[in-house]
C-alpha cells in the first residue's frame, strides 16, 4: 500500500514540476513614443523600409491613411505565444513637420519589440 502512495505522489510531483517549467515569461513593455521632426509621409516610408529590412518579420497590413503598419514575427516558437508575435506600429502627425512612432497598446509586449524600435530609430535618425 505504501509503494502505491509513493508512486502516486511521485507522478503528481513530476507533473507539477513539468508545469512550472512551462510558465510563460513576462515580456518587457515597450510604451515609448519616438518623436521626429519629419513630415508624416517620410516617417511612414522610412518606418516601412525599416520593418521590411528585418529578417524574420513580414508585413501583414499597411494603412497609410490611418498611420498603421502591422508586422508578424515568422520565427516560430510555441503556439502559446502567437499573440505576442504580431506588432502594430502607429505613426501619427503631431504637426506639419513633426510625427510620432509607437506601438499600439495591444502590441507593447511583443516578442522582439526592442529590435523593431531600434531598427525604426536607426532609419529615421538618418533623415535628421
Amino acid at each position: 500500500m505504501s509503494f502505491s502512495k509513493f508512486l502516486i505522489v511521485s507522478v503528481f510531483t513530476l507533473f507539477a514540476l513539468g508545469g512550472c517549467s512551462s510558465t510563460p515569461k513576462t515580456l518587457p513593455v515597450h510604451d515609448e513614443v519616438m518623436i521626429y521632426t519629419l513630415p508624416f509621409d517620410l516617417t511612414y516610408l522610412r518606418t516601412l523600409e525599416a520593418l521590411e529590412s528585418l529578417p524574420d518579420w513580414e508585413l501583414e497590413e499597411t494603412e497609410k491613411e490611418k498611420g498603421l503598419i502591422r508586422v508578424r514575427n515568422t520565427d516560430f516558437m510555441a503556439l502559446t505565444d502567437n499573440d505576442t508575435r504580431l506588432a502594430t506600429i502607429l505613426i501619427k502627425r503631431l504637426g506639419r513637420n513633426q510625427t510620432s512612432v509607437s506601438f499600439a497598446p495591444h502590441s507593447q509586449r511583443v516578442i522582439g519589440g526592442d529590435q523593431l524600435l531600434e531598427r525604426i530609430s536607426h532609419y529615421l535618425s538618418r533623415e535628421l
